[in-house]
């Protein structure tokens, strides 16, 4: 059973997490810039690929922005099921795409 002494541990995980999850978005962004750069990559999401087309700021704006709206919610918001699942998933998911991005890392300079 949770106690109220409990709810500010969870809500500093759920704040680290997000933190976390900005780290990774950024080096999404960063590794993505990259293979876009050197021809390394294509983009197969659309509406980033239109993004990086329109403008590379615009294009980090919204890679850093979502995270970081997450992480607001996740500071004022009272610790909710819907938020630390939506939290847990864009973790595992931007992890998932950083090992993607090592992999062709990888394969590219071989």
């Amino acid at each position: 059973m949770n106690t109220v002494k409990d709810f500010p541990i969870q809500q500093n995980r759920l704040i680290n997490a997000g933190f976390l999850l900005v780290c990774l978005c950024l080096l999404d962004a960063v590794f993505t810039d990259y293979g876009l750069r050197f021809g390394l990559i294509e983009e197969a999401n659309l509406l980033v690929s239109f993004l990086y087309e329109q403008s590379i700021p615009l294009f980090y704006v919204v890679k850093l922005g979502l995270p970081l709206i997450l992480l607001y919610i996740v500071t004022i918001s009272k610790l909710g099921f819907w938020v630390r699942i939506t939290m847990t998933t864009a973790l595992f998911l931007y992890i998932a795409v950083l090992f993607v991005h090592i992999f062709w890392l990888v394969i590219s300079s071989i």
